[in-house]
Parts: structure tokens; sequence; C-alpha cells
């Protein structure tokens, strides 16, 4: 006997793999229930194991777990991998422990795998650890090494397991990292789009990370649509960008990051589409993304440049100099605040030079003996001009 409870997990597990053996009908197995029962044993050996109270319960438990995703394998394409790296890793412990618990055909690649089992796993961590952990190593260059891991721990978690969302989460920043990488990983863009879109399809109201994970689906949605020039992009990076805002509580230290994706996507809705309330509403974001943003941080001056280029775009619209003093002000001040270090001071620079040099044409006295160099204006936004890319525009 195991856990109290989970010894009928177990064998409606059993049932729905003999179903499908009896039948050929892989739906009960692939079923969100079959995974969720198979999480559920998956944490209680976890947990046990930690605990010291393993045993031929969990030995046996793990098996049928690994069995579902050996199931699983043997009815997708031999391309997809991960419901085989699932069983191999829940086959690893029963092996060990009486090899007639697994399918014999993988008796040999196990006895290769028994002393070298990757340690970022649901057996060895929980959900959330996962995920924190997947994070800090692709922020250190090593995005490559944790997709696998990722993508197998999230097939191997129900839709409304607590760790779902942020695994899923996770694997889509990765897949983001690897498509902004420069290493041409094809793909890359779109897998990060469809793992973000199921994690805010199962995420909870009040889980943590809601707002994040909203403005970086809006963000990768938007790059989509600069690649692709898809409307429905554009429109779903809107509507991503103002849930991640509402999502936002007074003083969120993601409320300006969130806002700045949020204007990016209205000002090329604005370029696709030049309402003037548009352009409105980009300012209205754009000014309290620079008013409540911490100087100290490395995106603030991504939220100025996206100002400058909101106020820009104002003044293109209304010759207002007005406009363009007020984004001469916003840069200047987070010249000022900002590290010596930052990445982003180069373009706050070009753009303050842009800005003087617009600046001197507009006060230009107007005498035919005076023929200052005047920058030539962008033209001003209309209907068909297609994706604008703005290069300062990631804080995701």
């Amino acid at each position: 006997m195991g856990e109290p409870g989970l010894d009928h997990v177990l064998d409606s597990l059993r049932s729905r793999m003999a179903a499908f053996e009896d039948t050929g009908d892989p739906s009960g197995v692939f079923s969100d229930a079959a995974t969720e029962e198979a999480a559920l044993l998956i944490d209680a050996v976890r947990e046990r194991t930690a605990a010291g109270l393993a045993g031929a319960w969990d030995d046996t438990a793990l098996a049928v777990a690994g069995r579902l995703h050996w199931k699983r394998h043997l009815t997708v394409p031999p391309s997809d991998t991960v419901h085989d790296e699932a069983a191999l890793l829940l086959f690893v412990r029963p092996f060990r422990a009486d090899r007639s618990l697994v399918p014999e055909v993988v008796w040999s690649p196990l006895a290769g795998l028994t002393e070298e089992v990757a340690r970022l796993n649901l057996l060895e961590t929980s959900a959330g650890e996962i995920a924190e952990v997947a994070e800090a190593a692709a922020g250190h260059g090593l995005a490559q090494s944790v997709v696998l891991p990722l993508r197998v721990a999230a097939a191997m978690l129900p839709d409304r397991h607590p760790g779902c969302a942020p695994v899923l989460s996770a694997l889509a920043r990765v897949h983001h990292l690897l498509h902004g990488d420069g290493s041409g990983h094809d793909g890359a863009l779109d897998a990060a789009i469809e793992a973000a879109g199921r994690a805010a399809a199962v995420m909870a109201d009040d889980w943590p990370g809601r707002a994040v994970l909203l403005s970086r689906l809006g963000l990768f949605r938007w790059e989509r649509y600069n690649r692709d020039g898809d409307e429905a992009d554009l429109t779903a990076s809107e509507n991503a960008g103002r849930a991640a805002v509402r999502a936002c509580g007074d003083g969120d230290p993601a409320r300006p990051g969130c806002l700045h994706n949020l204007v990016i996507a209205l000002l090329s809705r604005y370029e696709l589409t030049p309402e003037p309330s548009v352009l409105a509403q980009a300012l209205e974001a754009g000014r309290e993304a620079v008013r409540t943003a911490d100087p100290a941080r490395q995106a603030a001056p991504l939220h100025a440049l996206s100002l400058a280029a909101a106020l820009g775009l104002r003044f293109d619209r209304t010759g207002d100099p007005a406009a363009l003093a007020e984004a001469e002000r916003a840069l200047t001040v987070v010249l000022e605040g900002a590290a010596d270090d930052n990445p982003y001071l180069p373009l706050v620079r070009a753009r303050l030079d842009e800005l003087a040099r617009a600046t001197v044409a507009e006060a230009a006295p107007d005498d035919p003996d005076v023929a200052p160099e005047r920058p030539e204006r962008p033209r001003p936004p209309g209907r068909g001009r297609g994706p604008r890319k703005w290069r300062w525009t990631r804080a995701g």
C-alpha cells in the first residue's frame, strides 16, 4: 500500500491503459485526467523519497506512470521524443529495483542511464523549482540545455497542476531567448508563443507570474507580427498587453515593463491604422511606464525610448514642438539616471541627437536665404505600410 487514497489512483491509471490495449483508442491515455493521475503518483513519490519513506509501492507507482508515457510515445511520430524521455526517466528507479516492472525493450537504454539521470526533473525537484532553475540557467546562456527538461516536465503535468503554468512560462522564455540568440533556431518564436499561450490558458487567477507571462505573450505575438505581417498577431499582442497591465497591481515592479510592451503594440497599430485614440493610449501608457520605472533597472531607457517614439508620431501628426521637448526631457532624465554600462544608452544618445536636429530644423527662420539642413521627416503613418520594426522595443 502507498499513500492513503493513492492506490485508487494507481488502479485507475492501470485501467486506462488496459482500455487502450483492448480498444486501440488512445484518447484515454492522452487525456488530462490520465496526466493528472500520473502526476499525483510522481509528486507523492518525490515527497515520500524526501521524507525517507520510499519503498516497493513507489517503484510500482513510477513504473505505472512511466508506462503511461511509454504508451504515448508509441502512438506519436518518432520525431517527438518527449514522452520517450519522460518514460525512461520514470523507469530508472523501478528498473534498479525490479526490471520486470518496466518493458523489456527499454532495459538496454536504461542500463546506461542508471548512473547519469538529469536532476532537473519532477522526481528530484518540484515543478515550480524546475521553472526557477531553468529561467536562471537560460539567463546565463544555458537556454538550449534546459529546453528538453522543461518540455518533459510540461508533458508530465496536467493543466490544473500549480506547476504547469510556471514550467510552460519558463519554456516560453527559453524558446524566445533561443529565437533571439542569432544561432538560427528555426521555429523558436512559434514554440515560445505556443508555450506561453498554453500557460496563459491554464494559469490560476492568483498566480504571481500572471502579468509577466501575459506581457511576454504580447511581446512574442508582436514580434511575429513584425516577422509575418499577420494582423491577428498584432491584435493578440494588444489584448495580451492590456490583460498584463490589468493584472499588475499598483507598485508592481513588473508594471512599467508591461506598459512598455503594450506601448509598442499600440504604436504598430497606429502605424497600420492611424487613429488618434490609439496614439493617445500609447502616450498615456508610455508616460506611466516612464514615471513609475526604477531608473536603476536596465530596461528603464527602453520605456523612455518607446515614449519618445510615440511623441515623435504625435509631432508628425500635429507639428506641435512640445512633443519633441517632452521626448527630449524623458530621454535626458533616463540618461542621467542609468548606470554607465547600461546597454541601451547608445540608443538613447542617438535618439537625443535626432531630436536635437529636428528641433533645430523646426526653429529655423522662414527666410529663403537661410537653408539649414533639415532631416527628412518620416512619412506620416497610413494604411498599408506594413509592420514597423522599432529597434528599441524589447523589455519583456
